[in-house]
């Protein structure tokens, strides 16, 4: 009886400790719950999160620097309203004697165009051989040249052009060309872009001065061609604005020579209608900005809002081309 009961205990033991193992086995084997379900369902209709996009300002900032430095406005259209004024055509037909006297009449009685038309037609006369003799031996020069044929052609039509004008009568185009540009002829002032300050003297004769004498009438010289070209530029010569540009940028003007070529470029971005010489004066522009103190900046401000006004108030634009 005994044995019988042990046994029973015994059996009591390995069914209890069955059912323990099942039901460990049982929850191992067990799927995920209904929460943990939901939760995979909810994560499979997110969309993943993406970085916000860049603000266009600062997109525009990752830009590479070298890429827009040195882009310019070739639309340009300026923001001073002026009137393109047609240039005087200096050139006359036939011979320039056939013209010379009636000319030299309108000057005398206060005609500043024809001031200026003999002044053009003396300076381009003053180049050309005197006589026979100097034409051969101009020609001889000449066909040397790689366009030698141009060249020929050229001589000889403006020894025709300006026969029967003296040489003391040739000399004389700067006194025209002075008294053209006293009167306000922007054409006249103009032209002195192209005259150096040795081409002057050697024109007028003043080769033989002794050094002193010689400086001196340079000098003065190099002042009266900066007057008058400042003249012109402030009536809207673009030639007499580049003029100007490259005698301070130069330093053959060297008075706040790096402000004022700045200022003098700025003006010309401001008043051009020609794409290219924009581009070209603003590439200047952007090169002397960062050389400029805050106290050449602020000079350079001052003489481009005094020379815009000027500019504005005589309303007229003379194009270089």
């Amino acid at each position: 009886m005994k044995s019988y009961n042990k046994n029973k205990h015994i059996w009591i033991y390995l069914a209890i400790l069955l059912v323990l193992f099942l039901f460990i086995v049982g929850y191992s084997y067990n799927p995920p719950s209904e929460g943990s379900h939901s939760a995979k369902h909810i994560s499979d209709h997110l969309e993943p999160l993406s970085a916000p996009p860049i603000p266009e300002i600062i997109a525009a900032n990752l830009t590479d620097s070298k890429d827009v430095s040195t882009q310019q406005n070739e639309a340009h259209t300026n923001d001073i309203q002026l009137i393109v004024m047609q240039r005087t055509q200096w050139k006359q037909q036939g011979q320039f004697k056939e013209h010379f006297k009636n000319l030299k009449v309108a000057a005398e009685n206060g005609d500043i165009e024809a001031k200026y038309i003999i002044a053009a037609n003396l300076r381009y006369c003053l180049s050309a051989p005197i006589d026979d003799n100097a034409l051969h031996l101009k020609l001889e020069t000449v066909a040397q040249y790689s366009d030698a044929g141009e060249a020929i052609d050229n001589t000889l039509e403006k020894f025709e052009y300006c026969t029967g004008i003296n040489e003391i009568a040739r000399r004389q185009f700067y006194t025209y060309l002075v008294d053209a540009a006293q009167h306000g002829s922007v054409a006249a002032q103009e032209t002195f872009a192209n005259l150096t300050p040795e081409f002057y003297m050697k024109s007028q004769g003043f080769e033989t001065l002794n050094r002193g004498e010689y400086i001196k009438k340079r000098d003065t010289y190099k002042l009266q061609k900066v007057a008058f070209l400042e003249q012109a530029a402030q009536h809207g010569s673009e030639k007499a604005l580049m003029a100007l540009s490259d005698l301070y940028h130069s330093q053959q003007l060297t008075e706040n020579s790096l402000a004022n070529a700045y200022a003098l470029n700025r003006l010309m971005m401001e008043i051009t209608n020609n794409n290219d010489l924009y581009n070209r004066y603003a590439w200047f522009e952007q090169r002397q900005y960062p050389q400029l103190s805050a106290d050449e900046l602020a000079s350079a401000q001052t003489m481009i809002e005094k020379w815009q006004s000027s500019i504005s108030k005589n309303g007229t634009l003379y194009p270089s081309d």
